[in-house]
């Protein structure tokens, strides 16, 4: 495929600029959506149910149309979308992949049949489509069942079934829209490491769909988190988690505690000292993606992950610079961790996590310690 090619240098495999979709009775699923994906990269929009992700994908399919008051859609420096020319690439010409949320797979026909229908609305020879048939199959890890009629498979065969019907024409593109959804949890974490090992086998650019936050982290190269149609932040899973632009995000992503306090200290860096609610003499030091609207006497909130407070057994009766008191209510074991549920004064009660090595009994007094690097501070 040819690459068109940005400022910074890095190559486009999809470019979609100035996207917008407004429904009948006026919803606009997506509002003035502008994203770049890469080659070879696994692209993620990520969001709630009813964000736009779906909807962008679509138009990216070609199932969709945008709104035709402006926007262009390009897979390298190919046009598929130009609204001001009204230019329109139909589904079938756009050499994209795609696997639904539901794979859609005929029940009256075999899985051989199944993967073979898209070469056959191309006109391919037999010859050439029972190759590229159990070319696909292999490489999904069903070979050897051409002939098994679909309602006798797993759900897991039935979602390979679908992703080798959607490689199997070989596509310059593959969307997955929801494509784990219906899977147990068990299979799930299974199918997500042999697609990510499939992708990169083959080098094909991915867009992937999902409301689920352990999918998007764990096979984007990078996401998209969208919120009511717009495009929230992008970056590599480790910036969005640990550097959220905005607090729709840090909740969306993962598990955030969120303490209350009072400014004690700022700096144009961004750099804060925070005096907690409960305990003004605990002073927590963080940072602040908007140093603008912090000052000193300013109520902010301090957010933080489960996993990067410890827990700690009390040493005596006062507590170090730093660490916060609380007391365990509730003590649920999980198998890879503990669970608590904290009650801490001033600040409610929070769910911690703890090791299953060590476990504090329900009832029992703690110490919480978090590191600044992890700390971040809102304005409320």
């Amino acid at each position: 495929m040819n690459a068109a090619t940005v400022s910074t240098g890095q190559s486009v495999g999809v470019r979609l600029q100035n996207i917008s979709k407004t429904f009948p009775g006026g919803t606009q699923a997506v509002d003035d959506l502008s994203l770049e994906i890469y080659p070879g990269e696994v692209f993620t929009l990520l969001g709630p149910s009813g964000c736009g992700k779906t909807t962008t994908l679509r138009m990216v399919a070609g199932l969709e149309a945008p709104d035709i008051d402006g926007g262009t859609i390009a897979f390298g420096d190919r046009p598929i979308v130009d609204s001001t020319r009204k230019l329109f690439v139909p589904p079938e010409k756009r050499q994209v992949g795609m696997v639904f949320q539901s794979y859609a797979i005929w029940p009256h026909m075999t899985v051989e049949q199944n993967v073979a229908y898209p070469l056959r609305l191309r006109k391919m020879s037999r010859t050439e489509s029972r190759q590229r048939v159990a070319n696909a199959l292999e490489l999904v890890g069903l070979e050897g069942m051409e002939k098994r009629p679909a309602p006798m498979l797993s759900g897991g065969q039935q979602q390979r079934v679908a992703l080798a019907r959607a490689l199997v024409y070989e596509p310059e593109i593959l969307l997955l829209d929801e494509p784990f959804s219906n899977l147990d949890a068990k299979l799930r974490e299974q199918m997500r490491l042999e697609v990510k090992l499939l992708q990169k086998k083959l080098q094909i650019t991915v867009l992937f769909v999902t409301h689920d936050q352990v999918e998007a982290l764990s096979l984007s190269d990078r996401i998209a988190v969208m919120d009511f149609g717009r495009v929230q932040q992008v970056g590599v899973p480790k910036e969005l988690y640990e550097s959220p632009a905005n607090a729709f995000v840090r909740d969306f992503l993962g598990k955030t505690l969120l303490l209350t306090g009072v400014i004690q200290s700022s700096n144009q860096e961004g750099q804060v000292a925070v005096a907690l609610d409960g305990a003004p003499n605990c002073v927590l030091f963080g940072r602040t993606s908007q140093a603008q609207d912090v000052a000193p006497g300013v109520a902010v909130n301090i957010a933080v992950r489960p996993e990067d407070v410890d827990l700690m057994d009390p040493e005596g009766d006062e507590l170090p610079q730093g660490v916060i008191g609380g007391k365990v209510r509730t003590t649920l074991f999980t198998g890879d961790r503990t669970e608590y549920q904290v009650e801490v004064e001033g600040q409610g009660t929070l769910l911690l996590y703890g090791t299953r090595q060590h476990i504090f009994g329900e009832g029992s007094p703690l110490w919480l310690k978090m590191q600044p690097e992890t700390i971040s501070v809102w304005p409320v």
